[in-house]
């Protein structure tokens, strides 16, 4: 797997949030929830298109904030029980890992890729795009990693 470098301009993304530990099953359990309550979000910018978020604090990696959302105009109302999380324009390192290898693809990530790349980790969301061709049916579907990062100083 190769590290690729994109910008990406700001997002706003609204959906189902929960806190849990990283790898939990309370993940995967929150897409069908979500999935079912997605038509009460009024409008989005990418009609087929769907976003894990995740956020945590990197001395504290036992927690993990995990958004299931699709992607909105900034001044969406949220439907009750949903919210907003921005995601900021910054560089992000680009993985594209199929949905059974993703664990696996994390590590290789945080293990191998990113630490003989030339970037760091900024704080702040990093997150899982399911694109149009997205099928949550098929493990070899494949998953859009973005994590923020800036080049090491020095």
């Amino acid at each position: 797997m190769t590290l690729h470098i994109v910008e990406r301009p700001a997002l706003t993304v609204m959906g189902l949030h929960l806190q849990t530990k990283p790898m939990s099953p309370d993940i995967p359990a929150l897409w069908p929830r979500f999935m079912g309550r997605v038509h009460e979000i009024g409008r989005r910018t990418e009609p087929k298109v769907t976003y894990g978020v995740m956020k945590s604090d990197p001395a504290d990696m036992s927690r993990l904030d995990y958004w299931a959302a699709v992607a909105v105009p900034p001044n969406e109302r949220a439907p009750a029980g949903m919210e907003s999380v921005v995601l900021p324009n910054a560089h992000y390192a680009f993985f594209r890992y199929p949905l059974a290898g993703l664990g696996a693809g994390f590590g290789e990530i945080f293990e191998k890729l990113l630490p003989a790349s030339g970037y760091v980790q900024l704080p702040g969301p990093l997150f899982e795009r399911y694109n149009e061709a997205f099928e949550p049916d098929d493990p070899a579907s494949i998953v859009e990693i973005y994590l923020p990062v800036q080049r090491k100083a020095g």
